[in-house]
């Protein structure tokens, strides 16, 4: 199994225990059987693009640092519908974010 398989599942099964998500519940939100989940998320299925979608949607995940691993950021910020003031103060916030991290 490759790692990039694994990580997949484990994103899955974290996030959904991160929500407080037994499989059963989630399976019932996504109309898949618990047995399909739980192939999901011990990697030996992967779910389709369109259940992929909707299971970030409800779990509130991302899988682009599984798919992009060596992009040096590891999430984007969403400012559509914000101001240029706005954008600029968020732009300050991520600055002082990062150099406090290091």
């Amino acid at each position: 199994m490759t790692a990039e398989k694994w990580q997949l599942g484990e994103a899955i099964r974290s996030a959904r225990m991160r929500k407080g998500l037994t499989q059963e519940a989630l399976a019932e939100l996504l109309d898949i059987t618990p047995i399909h989940l739980k192939n999901m998320e011990s990697s030996r299925r992967k779910p389709s693009v369109p259940l992929l979608f909707e299971m970030m949607e409800l779990l509130e995940f991302s899988v682009d640092a599984l798919v992009f691993p060596d992009r040096e950021t590891g999430g984007s910020i969403h400012t559509t519908g914000l101001t240029p003031e706005e954008c600029e103060a968020v732009e300050r916030l991520v600055d002082v974010m990062r150099k406090r991290k290091n």
